[in-house]
């Protein structure tokens, strides 16, 4: 399974589950997009550099059909591509919610069109759902997997808003923002 590889290379982090369900399989959680530095003499790492948080991803087979995360800083997208371009089916869907853009994007590079929300706060899970249309009623007795299938299959026609640029002009659109960050309540 291909989440198992990810997690001998040590690129799942955070995760909230790894499952396989018929012919897809899923993972929500976090993915590495730079590892940390080896921590000690056993090659036990430190923390990764840097992440794509709160990924909500489906393969079938070793192809993911649908890439979902928010990134931080739109300058991390090339190392999106670096680690998970290659696993990639040809007519994968990847909708990034990115911290420091302001207007929707659809950036189109290395043979891709990727949907990017702006997003500084919420949940990623909750806002996949309401691009879809769907409703928590829809995933009634569903696992995990099935319920990111149902995802999936609802953005069938999902159209992205926003300018069609380059990833080199979308750089030029970012803005000063960071993630809204909340405290104990």
């Amino acid at each position: 399974m291909l989440f198992d590889t990810y997690e001998t290379k040590g690129l799942l982090f955070n995760m909230n589950f790894k499952e396989t369900d018929g012919n897809y399989a899923g993972y929500r959680g976090d993915l590495v997009l730079e590892l940390g530095e080896a921590g000690d003499a056993s090659g036990h790492r430190k923390p990764p550099v840097s992440t794509i948080k709160n990924t909500v991803v489906l393969a079938e087979g070793d192809k993911i059909k649908l890439y979902v995360g928010s990134l931080d800083d739109l300058a991390l997208l090339p190392k999106v591509l670096d680690y998970y371009q290659a696993d990639f089916a040809a007519d994968v869907k990847i909708i990034l919610f990115v911290v420091n853009i302001a207007k929707p994007l659809v950036i189109e590079t290395a043979g891709l069109s990727i949907a990017t929300i702006s997003m500084q706060e919420g949940l990623i899970w909750n806002e996949l759902i309401d691009i879809a249309a769907l409703e928590k009623g829809d995933f009634k007795g569903q696992t995990p997997t099935a319920k990111i299938a149902t995802v999936y299959k609802a953005l069938s026609d999902y159209k992205p808003k926003g300018d069609v640029v380059s990833f080199e002009e979308a750089l030029t659109r970012t803005v000063e923002l960071t993630r809204a960050g909340r405290g104990p309540v």
